[in-house]
């Protein structure tokens, strides 16, 4: 089975504007067949000129009904001049207007589809999406700020501390230690310490020095 060709709807604004345009066709056709005849007629006219002259011409009923015929046939294409004029207007007027039932149309559709629209999206429910979008938004920078925190606070806090070391250098005149030296020097005894230790040591030597004196042995009677 072949498939069936889709038909085109003919309208009848179609039918009425093809009826105009057959019409000044029609006219067209008669408009040169009438200049034609005049011109066939003007000719034998002119040789009816050539053989008769003067008071003989115009006694001559030929060359009278000739004239008479081409004064009408004149008078007819002039007519159907302006009846040509007049059904293109009318063509032409028919076909904008054509054009403007379609704007009109389309603006009434138009028009219908805002109003659907802006019943689907009132002033309410916009106000509500704009909100969790806002709120969504401010969620989303909380996080992004959380992350950021996380991931640079550890360098941010060295690089703090590095600083306020190199502006205590600058302002005290401290010198940098080299590395491991300040964990020895953590370790080295402090000065009270080290007083402890001075104070215990003659005591200590007093006790060895008692020790290694040889007692005296009495003497025998």
């Amino acid at each position: 089975m072949g498939q069936q060709g889709s038909r085109i709807k003919v309208t009848e604004s179609d039918k009425a504007m093809l009826q105009l345009k057959m019409a000044k066709d029609e006219l067209h056709r008669y408009s040169r067949r009438t200049e034609n005849l005049i011109g066939v007629e003007r000719a034998e006219l002119r040789t009816l000129c050539i053989k008769l002259k003067g008071k003989q011409l115009k006694q001559d009923n030929r060359a009278r009904l000739l004239l008479k015929r081409i004064h009408y046939q004149e008078r007819l294409l002039e007519q159907c001049s302006d009846q040509i004029i007049n059904l293109e207007t009318m063509v032409q007027s028919i076909e904008f207007k054509l054009i403007e039932k379609k704007f009109i149309d389309g603006l009434q559709k138009g028009n219908q589809l805002l109003k659907k629209l802006n019943v689907e999206l009132n002033l309410e429910k916009v106000e509500s999406i704009m909100d969790t979008a806002a709120e969504q938004i401010e969620i989303q920078r909380e996080i992004d700020d959380a992350l950021s925190n996380a991931v640079v606070g550890s360098t941010i806090n060295d690089e703090v501390d590095r600083e306020l070391e190199q502006l205590d250098r600058e302002v005290n005149g401290t010198k940098e230690t080299a590395p491991g030296v300040q964990d020895r020097l953590d370790q080295l005894p402090s000065t009270k310490e080290l007083g402890e230790l001075k104070a215990s040591e003659p005591e200590k030597e007093n006790g060895e020095s008692q020790k290694e004196t040889p007692k005296e042995e009495p003497l025998l009677a």
